[in-house]
């Protein structure tokens, strides 16, 4: 053909010819190729018995491995909470052990009612005093894991002091509680009551008269020999009483989080999820058992007429092929799973997921094998059957499981370990199913095939009734035993022969004995696509997911909200919500650490450190120098008190004088002596504002961090849990779109060492640009962020756009029949093209749906994530090799058919 001239493709047929050769050996001696691959899987399996471990910790999983967070937390983890004794209730809380509870009415009302701050006093009295058992049989209290506070164990004194007040109905009349922060005689200390009570609304007075819900913490000991574990046995015995109503009060509820909360709620993810696999490995044996059938209709007469029915031929039929090719995947991601835990590749909860997508790659594989095999002339010895049939299959498979593994192991290069871990595993699944379906599966294939050319039965091996008589069989005969016999050779209808010409079109009398998928593809549904009508619905139709794809890509949410990991029914989540809600400026603050300090009695060093503060307040994203939490500004507070007003600038000059002030003070305020180290090293903190979008925080973090650089001397370190999110959203969109960039890169030069069209190459490029564009669209449109989980499925997406592009393309190439009567070449070429891929591509299109169905009825985000994603993947992808691809590649030739025509004709 004039559109082959231009022939690449350097590895095709050598590829081809090996392959051939080799499955050749495989078909006459079959049993060595099913037994070794099965004692090779049943000793890797050791890895997984022996070394099983699932690795958790969201902020290890989900966050950068570089983030720049992690080493600024640790600044303020290493210093401040290094150990139990040095403690201040309510700061540096999650870097230590802790439960944090949520209190609101059952009837959502007041929780300052005077009945119910007296439950809510109960409530803190049962906590004190609830007895727990460990996980090593002791009986133990709160009072055993406490941390202590001023010489006794800290049990949420302010919000004690208030549900007192509110019990005894003072709050008026001997107490005015103002808001946010209140003063009282009986606290060595202001009350912070926005950390305490939620959704405040005031009186006329501006006291605090209603409030939504209390917030309260129990910080737990982390060091000491068995101490870390008695506090986790708490936090898990405290949540279980809480679950089981065991509370002591009928007017509030109770909702927790905990340390462990998130390890725990992946820890239930997983077992939620792995008895669906179950489930997809039966649906995907019922389904592959189904697509393996061959159905023949047979005519009846009777006294009304003629009447047409369906009969299995069990000749052609393969059932044990369709189990054979799910136990093969099921085989090869046993197999793969157990070499990476051999050699310690992590595997963390993501992987779980990972059997579900292999299973359904390792299936689409057989089921092209099969089809294949189907092509090839009937009355060729079966050996010779499974050499033309691999030689095209192979090469096809041999494309997409390379471009598959590649697509992964890009998708690895990101620096989040639950992508790179997945990415890890499925990569290795991959290659073990090329290996375990070049060996295994053709193996069984040549046992079936050798029954099917001895005409048996190919599920018991007996023998099968002429299907031609079908009009004196019984119905047991024609249910369970008719099968078919050779009785026209069809060398024409070969697809898989690249190097014979092809012999002349037979006329149209002569038996059609192309199967019932091949004749739907070719003779209905490529005629009408290809209807010019049809075609150019087609393309307003792609132009329209363009424009819907960027207008999604636009209004993308990027980066992943770790509220998402906890279950929508949990407690926890509801703790988290109501927080999120009733608590919004918890997450606000931001710590600066200054770990060399300038000298304070020094006018100059204190006026130059006190510019560079000034910058950190004044910036678009800060509050001000009102929201500042400063020890040196509180202490000149505290000396005016004092009466040194007029001295003050004497006394901070002095050396002598600042240090005695400075511990009087520290010593009478001590959320502030917590902050002081040394004379060297302190921490402050000011309030964040305008961060109420991630691409804020991201801003914001990289002003903060530059002032930081800017003024290197002074050691500065900024910190707020905000910064997660930044570094989240800094590496998430570069690093998707540097993934599909690498991957069209990688994917076009594979593709010119196998497709013999250099055209080819380009159209796959584009196919992945394309589905990758949709894939990201669209999942603003379903809810879904671009996150860890959505990151994997664009890899994903990379992997199947090139797998149906390459199986289209290829076929595409490599056919070789002559073309149909009455139609040009070129339409000829496009109808068979479509009527080899198109069944293979809907059985590997339903079979993934079908893998990734049972995902659906798993209550969680990340699977959830995992299922849409995959969906909209499977119905891009198969759209674009169906429909936009075919019709590409035929007007594409048609266009270079006509200049090149032009070209001669002026020539």
């Amino acid at each position: 053909m004039i559109f082959c001239k231009l022939r690449a493709a350097p590895l095709e047929r050598p590829w081809a010819n090996i392959v051939a050769k080799y499955c050749l050996f495989v078909a006459k001696y079959p049993w060595p190729f099913i037994i070794v691959p099965s004692c090779i899987t049943i000793c890797l399996s050791m890895g997984i018995i022996l070394n099983f471990k699932i690795v958790r910790g969201v902020n290890y999983l989900y966050a950068p491995l570089n983030a720049t967070w992690k080493s600024e937390e640790a600044v303020f983890g290493e210093n401040w909470a290094k150990d139990d004794e040095h403690f201040y209730p309510g700061k540096d809380i999650l870097r230590r052990q802790g439960i944090y509870l949520i209190v609101n009415a059952k009837d959502g009302g007041d929780v300052l009612r005077q009945d119910h701050a007296k439950d809510f006093l109960k409530i803190l009295e049962w906590i004190s005093t609830v007895k727990l058992i460990s996980s090593a049989g002791r009986i133990y209290t709160y009072k055993d894991v406490c941390l202590h506070f001023q010489n006794d164990c800290f049990s949420n004194t302010h919000a004690k002091l208030l549900a007192d007040i509110y019990s005894k109905n003072h709050q008026n009349s001997m107490f005015n509680i103002t808001y946010p922060i209140y003063r009282s005689t009986y606290a060595t200390e202001p009350i912070d009551i926005s950390k305490v009570l939620g959704n405040v609304t005031l009186g006329p007075n501006g006291h605090v008269e209603t409030a939504s819900a209390w917030m309260i913490l129990y910080q737990l000991k982390a060091f000491g020999p068995g101490k870390g574990q008695l506090s986790r046995d708490f936090e898990d015995g405290l949540a279980e009483k809480i679950q089981k109503g065991e509370t002591p009060s009928e007017l509030l509820n109770l909702y927790y989080f905990h340390s462990a909360t998130f390890d725990e709620e992946l820890e239930k993810e997983n077992r939620r999820l792995t008895p669906k696999f179950s489930i997809t490995f039966s649906v995907l044996i019922v389904f592959a058992i189904l697509s393996t059938f061959t159905i023949k209709f047979v005519t009846f007469k009777t006294e009304n007429g003629t009447n047409r029915y369906p009969v299995i031929d069990w000749v052609l039929s393969k059932p044990l092929l369709g189990i054979c090719g799910v136990l093969v995947t099921l085989c090869a991601i046993v197999s793969s799973t157990g070499l990476l835990m051999l050699l310690g590749v992590t595997f963390v909860d993501m992987c779980t997921v990972m059997p579900f997508l292999s299973l359904t790659i390792g299936i689409d594989d057989t089921f092209l094998m099969l089809a294949a095999w189907h092509e090839t002339d009937r009355n060729l010895p079966y050996e010779k059957r499974i050499e033309k049939s691999m030689r095209h299959a192979a090469v096809s498979i041999s494309i997409t499981s390379l471009t598959d593994a590649l697509a992964f192991l890009i998708g690895s290069i990101a620096p989040l370990p639950a992508v790179m871990y997945f990415c890890y595993y499925s990569s290795a699944a991959i290659c073990f199913i090329f290996l375990y379906c070049l060996t295994m599966f053709v193996a069984v294939l040549a046992l079936q095939g050798k029954r099917e050319q001895e005409l048996r039965h190919s599920v018991t091996g007996g023998k099968t009734m002429d299907l031609d008589d079908y009009e004196s069989s019984t119905f047991h005969q024609l249910l369970l035993r008719m099968g078919s016999r050779v009785s026209v050779k069809s060398d024409e209808e070969n697809n898989n022969n690249n190097n014979e010409k092809s012999p002349p079109v037979k006329t149209e009398e002569e038996k059609d004995v192309r199967m019932w998928y091949q004749r739907f593809f070719e003779d209905r549904y490529a005629p009408f696509i290809s209807d010019w009508k049809v075609s150019i619905l087609s393309l307003l139709v792609y132009l329209g997911y363009l424009g819907a794809a960027f207008y999604g890509v636009q209004h993308l949410k990027i980066g992943f909200d770790l509220i998402n990991i906890v279950q929508e029914s949990s407690a926890s989540r509801v703790f988290l919500e109501v927080r999120q809600k009733l608590f919004p400026e918890d997450t606000k603050i931001m710590d600066i650490a200054i770990l060399n300090s300038p000298n304070f009695t020094n006018p100059d060093e204190r006026f130059e450190f006190l510019e560079v503060l000034s910058e950190f307040e004044s910036t678009w994203c800060s509050e001000g120098r009102n929201s500042t939490q400063f020890w040196f500004f509180e202490m000149q507070k505290y000396l005016g008190q004092l009466g040194f007003g007029g001295d003050l600038t004497k006394t901070l000059n002095s050396e002598k004088k600042l240090s005695q002030s400075k511990k009087t003070f520290l010593m009478s305020n001590e959320k502030f002596g917590y902050d002081v180290l040394s004379d060297q090293q302190f921490r402050l903190s000011t309030r964040l504002k305008n961060v109420n979008t991630d691409e804020d925080i991201s801003n914001c973090a990289v002003t903060m961090r530059s002032l930081s650089q800017k003024h290197s001397k002074y050691n500065m370190t900024t910190y707020s849990p905000l910064w997660n999110i930044a570094d989240e959203y800094d590496i998430m969109w570069p690093q998707t779109m540097q993934d599909i960039y690498i991957s069209i890169a990688v994917m076009i030069p594979v593709a010119l060492l196998f497709i013999p069209q250099p055209l080819c190459s380009v159209i796959i490029g584009l196919n992945i640009a394309s589905i990758a564009f949709g894939v990201i669209g669209t999942m603003s449109f379903l809810g879904v962020s671009l996150d860890a989980t959505s990151m994997i499925t664009v890899a994903m997406s990379v992997g199947f756009s090139v797998d149906f592009a390459a199986h289209v393309s290829y076929a595409y190439m490599t056919e070789s029949r002559a073309p149909k009567p009455g139609v040009s070449p070129i339409f000829s070429r496009f109808c068979h093209t479509l009527g080899t891929v198109g069944w293979p591509v809907t059985q590997a299109s339903v079979s993934v749906l079908l893998g990734v169905s049972s995902l659906y009825l798993v209550d969680s985000y990340v699977v959830q994530t995992c299922f849409r994603t995959v969906v909209l993947v499977i119905l891009f992808g198969t759209t674009h090799a169906l429909v936009f691809l075919p019709l590409l590649l035929m007007n594409c030739h048609r266009i270079y058919a006509f200049f090149r025509k032009a070209e001669t004709t002026t020539t």
